[in-house]
């Protein structure tokens, strides 16, 4: 059987049967539909190298839809046949159109995608060769040096894993790769005694291993790349502050790849021994990462990576623990329906006595509750559990009638949802507590983004502010205090909309610029469904920092 795929999408109505026949007696897979979800649909889900279509498609010219098509999947041919067919057809494509036989249009499609595939294994093989040579390469100087160059491999592959969790473009993803395999060889001009020396280096020591990146960039000057490798390879050690080398670039200007691969091998650096220390553990690489976001690595990135980091620790413990304690087996049963049981467990008790024998054995990563179970004796109910190993920093799902709150405080407890319950607004509920829960104790309960999360003490609102405002980021900062919420959203780096549980728009901003003490989460992407800020970024900050001296710091906080 063929793995050559064809899909006509015919609007027309014209008669293609005959061109369907003849593709399928030459062992062609053949998909065949009328309408156009169906055929994205298709086209996502197939293997597929050549689409027929119309030439009048509804809605768009000819172009649009072949520029449709390659977004979908790139690489894929596409050409567009007249309504008439009358034994012979008009393939149109971006050159050229032509009038041919069917029986030598069909030779033609077979011939083209033998082309294709023929230069896609070429390209295969090219791009192994180049792979193959930078291992081999980093493999001959390992043998010498432990640390020599930083597991290349591990950074390569981390990096290639966050470029293809940001859906990025196949040569893009290419370019990252190999450049993490390559970014050190610079370090061969650098003397053997300083890389492996077993005390901090001396600022003159450092200099020359700051010029690892030039050197590298000049040592493959020669090799001719088929992806543009010599940017990111230069600027890996760029931080987002514009306080890395070698050129002190900043944001975006650091290009992305270079963003990449600067946070895995930081991470890698840091997890591994180095010659004048032990290695981190993984919890600790975590904290550092997360505290210079938006310093030294790119908010968004440091996301993308942590988030990997996530899945490969549940990959690692297996699915996370969920407590339900409900007598609705329908509910049990939903919620099972729609979780991936490969990430989550659910166990379900229909009382106190059940769930306690549970908790004998095992510990919950959340704590689902029907309040019928309770039966209005929460402050009881919840006593019970903890004694029996209910830990107090588990999260919380409290059920709800909508009419009954049955004594519930939701400043006490994690969440409270109104019954009867949406099964996807439940997941999603479920998802963002089982991904935020800890000291800073839930900012966020409707997204699944975790977002980066810091200490106000360690960096101030301000000091975050102006990163953003330099990255002309798109984001929600979520804010608490421990006695007060609040949340500042920025749009291209322009404040436009901020809010505490009392106040909005300029005197909410002036009020959370002067708490030093608390918790920040950076959410990326979202946006507000108003603006009630409309004055200069940079003015707000200005003025923030003349009210704060007024006040003597205390216009909030005490």
């Amino acid at each position: 059987m063929s793995n050559n795929g064809i899909l006509i999408f015919n609007q027309s109505g014209s008669d293609l049967s005959l061109i369907s026949t003849m593709l399928e007696a030459r062992d062609f897979t053949v998909f065949f539909t009328t309408m156009p979800l169906e055929a994205i649909h298709i086209l996502k889900n197939n293997d597929i190298d050549v689409v027929l279509a119309d030439a009048e498609i509804k809605g768009m010219d000819g172009q649009e839809f072949k520029e449709l098509v390659e977004n979908i999947k790139p690489g894929v041919s596409t050409f567009l046949l007249p309504k008439s067919l009358n034994g012979s057809i008009s393939p149109i494509t971006a050159q050229a159109v032509c009038t041919v036989d069917l029986h030598e249009f069909v030779q033609f499609l077979q011939n083209h995608i033998r082309a294709e595939n023929s230069a896609v294994t070429e390209s295969i093989r090219f791009k192994e060769f180049f792979f193959s040579f930078a291992n081999r390469l980093l493999q001959l100087f390992e043998v010498k040096d432990n640390y020599f160059f930083n597991n290349d491999q591990m950074v390569a592959e981390l990096s290639w894993q966050m470029a293809k969790m940001m859906d990025l473009e196949e040569n893009l993803v290419d370019a990252i790769h190999l450049s993490a395999l390559l970014k050190d060889l610079g370090k061969i001009g650098i003397q053997h005694e300083i890389l492996n020396e077993s005390r901090r280096l001396e600022i003159q020591d450092f200099d020359q291993i700051k010029c690892h990146p030039i050197n590298t960039v000049q040592l493959l000057k020669q090799v001719n790349f088929p992806w543009d490798v010599e940017s990111i390879i230069l600027h890996h050690h760029e931080h987002y502050d514009g306080n890395g080398y070698p050129e002190g670039i900043k944001g975006r200007e650091i290009p992305l790849g270079s963003r990449i691969i600067a946070i895995a091998d930081s991470y890698v650096a840091m997890t591994t021994d180095r010659p004048y220390r032990t290695a981190l553990t993984i919890e600790s690489a975590i904290e550092e990462i997360t505290r210079k976001a938006g310093t030294q690595f790119d908010p968004e990135v440091a996301e993308i990576f942590l988030a990997i980091l996530q899945q490969k620790k549940q990959m690692k413990e297996g699915p996370r623990q969920i407590l339900l304690i409900s007598r609705d087996e329908g509910l049990s049963a939903a919620l099972k329906l729609n979780i991936d049981s490969s990430e989550l467990s659910i166990f379900t008790c229909a009382n106190a006595a059940e769930a306690i024998n549970y908790l004998g054995k095992k510990t919950p990563q959340l704590l689902i509750t029907d309040s019928e179970v309770f039966n209005g004796d929460m402050s009881g109910f919840y006593e019970a559990l903890r004694v029996h190993g209910l830990t107090d920093d588990t999260p919380t799902l409290i059920l709800c009638e909508a009419d009954k709150t049955w004594g519930v405080d939701q400043d006490e407890f994690e969440d409270v949802i109104s019954k009867p319950v949406e099964i996807e607004q439940m997941k999603l509920r479920i998802l963002s507590l089982l991904g935020d829960h800890g000291n800073n104790r839930r900012v966020e309960t409707h997204r699944d983004l975790r977002g980066i999360v810091g200490s106000l003490e360690d960096m101030g609102l301000t000091d975050i502010i102006q990163l953003l405002n330099m990255g002309l980021k798109t984001a929600r900062i979520a804010l608490s205090n421990g006695t007060g919420k609040g949340e500042i959203f920025l749009k291209n780096g322009k404040i436009i909309y901020a809010e505490t549980e009392k106040l909005k728009g300029n005197d909410a901003f002036f009020e959370l610029v002067g708490w030093q003490n608390g918790f920040f989460r950076i959410f990326h992407g979202q946006s507000p469904n108003t603006i009630n800020i409309t004055l200069d970024t940079m003015h707000l900050l200005l003025e923030a920092t003349r009210i704060i001296d007024e006040n003597g710091s205390t216009h909030v906080q005490t």
